[in-house]
């Protein structure tokens, strides 16, 4: 989005000279600044008396203060990422009275383009001094087939762990899982957030924008933000809106993808609703060589909405559902080391069968229940009570390749409840604050059925929480200041090698801090940072996991133990309390300064964070099973440290041409040990160009995008030792062994992409081209990269109709 300035004059009474022809400069000017259509308060707007070095920052609730003012009439300067004017004229002229706060309306300007859009957001009271970006619903809609952490991947810092092309998981700054908190429509995403094997179920074409948060985000949304968090947040469902009806479809050429969607909203005075649905069907992906078999996906989902508001309070029930079933490559289950090796060294799979829409073993089914309840008192203008209550069901079922493949290798049902009370409290002695109590529950439980032993075993979560957040703004300053305190209790019962059933409980009580600074350096730049300390208790897979998943065999921190000798038994399921196991404890500092000059914006952010106890996930030789010898992992803990950057650097070539050019670096390393860790995201780098063409023929509009990218390969990646090495005896591992990789890291590579957008009156459509150079590679972090390339080419037609009735509501 342009950075657009809106100036307008505004008048201000005469000042008592007391027959002197002095004038005094003590005159104060308050203001608020909010969105025209949604009437929400605009938070980070900078607001300036031109010609002068006066200037400010609104802050959470959109309220500014200009003190010192010595003329009579001021003309006000009001500069947003993404705004212009109601009008978006030059100018206008605005009056006002000293026993009158003015409020300043500005309106979105909003340019639909063929890719991700990243904006700053600036989340409500608790985040503002971190840093963070937003995608709005019109670049989500770009490309709705991709999933939640392909879309996020876009933005500087964030990329994604996959297994496979359906399973993905956002990663920031080095850190994905259960570190990275899901909030969905202001719920904790209870889903089985564990390991890299499950991907929240989120439909993108659902969402109507999402925020990622880079920080440790704990003191506002809890344990599981340690390494950030990402925002998903519904329709408005805003009041005095015309009737609105979407319907979209589309088709990929990869997987031969199609789907359809549709929404339907409206506001009128005292209520509004929204409806909407999506339906997606993707076959068997290809490279550039060969097809992926078993790789496609088919994708349901349903939400809807209402809002209703009476006098000073409003309340709102939503809901929404999705159906996955997602395929995993055929290839990629071995049924014994022989056939391991063959295919983790093979160039291709071995298994390669004609294209096909059937989704067959190895598969995951999952569906994902939420619904909503919220009330908010309005008590004042800027002040309010929140109470919101949310229920969740999720059923998960995993079916391998193996005898009675019918049955589900793991059936899971996880049940959450989430209750919190929030007060936004009004400013009062130069502060802004929100605080809180949070009670959340998780009951999990292993459906019978499945004629094996339990990967995780059945738990019980609760947690009590509570957290009080202030800033404190002074004309180009922001403090802030954050504390949390959390109580976790955990139940776990399950069966050991023996089925034999074992029990545990354990308890944690961990207070989260934050300290954050904004400093309006001067009108072009502005700096901000922000010290976090958070925490983490590691999850059911990382203590309990046993046995096969996908293909390797894990081990999780109380499923195994070392002899004397240095062997691997996995007899007995070790009690929390009496194991050297720990929960996690995250120190992140992350500074971002950014500088306009001219038609040049520069933004760079840093960070350093500092884990102890750092879980994680390494190879331990290859283990034996029914099956044969199989590649093994354990989970294993060390004190760890990242270090990295972001930079971008945006510029508008011309009226209609502006440019986009980022880069990320993270260095990380068990510190323990002195050596790398596994699974860490490489440098990337991209350049996207972009042109807002005249208006033509029957186009009312269109535009032109490319992006090249290149991926670099990860020099930081662990030694290789070949699973023929391990099995043949060649290579002893021990727990003292350095840790390794059954695979080298893959090359560099070099990614093309294009697209072409147009509208023509209610219809708009694009026409993108993925990989246009169809280039063969494999990705670090997708685990598939033992046996498979990545995807090649790919066109993607999109075709969207939006119909909007004349604003009648009242």
């Amino acid at each position: 989005m342009k950075k657009l300035c809106f100036l307008f004059f505004y008048f201000v009474p005469y000042l008592l000279t007391f027959g002197q022809s002095l004038t005094l400069c003590n005159y104060e000017l308050n203001g608020i600044v909010r969105d025209i259509e949604t009437n929400e308060a605009l938070a980070f707007v900078l607001v300036s008396i031109k010609g002068t070095n006066h200037y400010t920052l609104t802050n959470s609730e959109g309220a500014f203060q200009l003190d010192g003012l010595c003329e009579t009439s001021n003309c006000l300067v009001i500069s947003c990422n993404g705004y212009c004017a109601t009008t978006c004229d030059a100018s206008c002229e605005v009056h006002h009275s000293e026993k009158q706060k003015p409020v300043i309306y500005l309106k979105p300007d909003i340019i639909a383009l063929n890719e991700v859009t990243i904006s700053e957001i600036e989340e409500s009271t608790g985040t503002i001094t971190i840093a963070q970006n937003s995608i709005n619903k019109e670049s989500l809609a770009i490309n709705p087939t991709q999933t939640l952490a392909s879309a996020l991947s876009n933005i500087d810092g964030v990329t994604f762990s996959s297994v496979g092309n359906n399973v993905q998981l956002p990663v920031i700054h080095g850190l994905y899982g259960n570190r990275i908190l899901v909030l969905n429509n202001g719920l904790k995403h209870g889903f089985q957030n564990w390991g890299s094997d499950h991907a929240p179920e989120i439909d993108i074409t659902t969402a109507n924008n999402v925020t990622v948060i880079k920080g440790a985000a704990g003191v506002k949304y809890g344990p599981e933000a340690l390494g950030g968090a990402v925002i998903v947040e519904a329709n408005p469902l805003n009041f005095n809106q015309p009737l609105h009806v979407g319907a979209g479809t589309g088709y990929q050429t990869n997987g031969k993808g199609y789907y359809v969607n549709s929404e339907i909203n409206e506001g009128f005075e005292n209520l509004s609703y929204h409806i909407g649905g999506n339906y997606t069907r993707i076959g068997d992906r290809h490279t550039p060589d060969y097809s992926l078999t078993n790789s496609g996906k088919e994708e349901k989902s349903f939400n809807a909405g209402v809002k209703y508001k009476f006098k000073d309070f409003d309340f709102l029930s939503y809901y929404s559902f999705i159906d996955q079933n997602l395929a995993l490559l055929r290839s990629s289950v071995a049924e014994s080391g022989d056939s391991f090796i063959k295919a983790i060294n093979a160039d291709k799979p071995l298994i390669i069968r004609p294209f096909s829409y059937d989704i067959n073993e190895p598969s995951q089914a999952t569906q994902h229940h939420l619904i909503k309840g919220e009330a908010n008192w309005w008590y004042s203008d800027d002040s309010k009570l929140t109470f919101r209550i949310g229920r969740q069901l999720n059923k998960r079922k995993e079916f391998d390749v193996r005898r009675n493949a019918e049955l589900p290798i793991i059936d899971l049902k996880l049940t959450t409840s989430d209750y919190q009370l929030e007060w936004n409290h009004k400013k009062g002695n130069k502060l802004d604050g929100l605080m809180g109590i949070q009670f959340f529950t998780q009951d999990n439980n292993n459906n019978p059925g499945t004629n094996t032993t339990a990967f995780i075993p059945n738990y019980n979560t609760t947690r009590l929480s509570g957290f009080l957040i202030e800033s404190f703004a002074r004309n180009q300053n922001t403090f802030e200041i954050g504390l949390r305190a959390d109580y976790e209790n955990n139940n776990v019962r399950g069966r050991d090698i023996h089925q034999n059933i074992f029990r545990d409980d354990y308890s944690f009580t961990n207070v989260t801090t934050s300290l954050g600074y904004i400093r309006q350096i001067n009108e072009q730049t502005s700096f901000r940072t922000n010290f976090g300390t958070a925490w983490r208790t590691p999850n059911v897979e990382e203590l309990y996991s046993f046995g096969q998943h996908g293909f390797k065999i894990t081990y999780g921190m109380l499923r195994y133990n070392f002899d004397e000798n240095g062997n691997i038994s996995t007899r007995k399921v070790q009690l929390l309390s009496e194991s050297n196991v720990k929960p996690e404890k995250g120190y992140k500092w992350i500074n971002e300064l950014s500088h306009q000059e001219g038609r040049n914006t520069f933004t760079i952010t840093a960070y350093s964070h500092y884990i102890q106890n750092y879980v994680y996930e390494r190879p331990f030789g290859v283990l034996g099973t029914l099956r044969g010898p199989m590649p093994g992992f354990i989970f294993d803990q060390a004190d760890a440290l990242f270090i990295g950057g972001d930079f971008t650097w945006q510029k508008q070539w011309s009226p209609t041409t502006n440019g986009t050019f980022g880069i990320s670096y993270l260095w990380s390393k068990n510190v323990e040990k002195n050596e790398p860790l596994i699974n860490q995201p490489p440098i990337t780098t991209h350049y996207t160009l972009r042109w807002n063409l005249k208006p033509f023929w029957i186009l009312e509009s269109s535009n032109l995008s490319v992006k090249p990218s290149y991926t670099f390969q990860q020099f930081q990646a662990p030694r290789t030792i070949p699973p023929e090495d391990i099995i043949d005896g060649n290579v002893e591992i021990t727990p003292e062994s350095e840790i390794f990789d059954y695979k080298d890291a893959p090359e560099g590579y070099f990614l093309f992409d294009i697209s072409y957008g147009f509208k023509i009156k209610q219809f708009t459509a694009s026409i993108a081209v993925q990989n246009v150079f169809n280039t063969r590679y494999r990705n670090y972090l997708n685990s598939m990269r033992y046996f498979a390339d990545e995807t090649g080419r790919n066109f993607l037609f999109s075709l969207k109709y939006n119909f909007n009735a004349k604003s009648d509501n009242k």
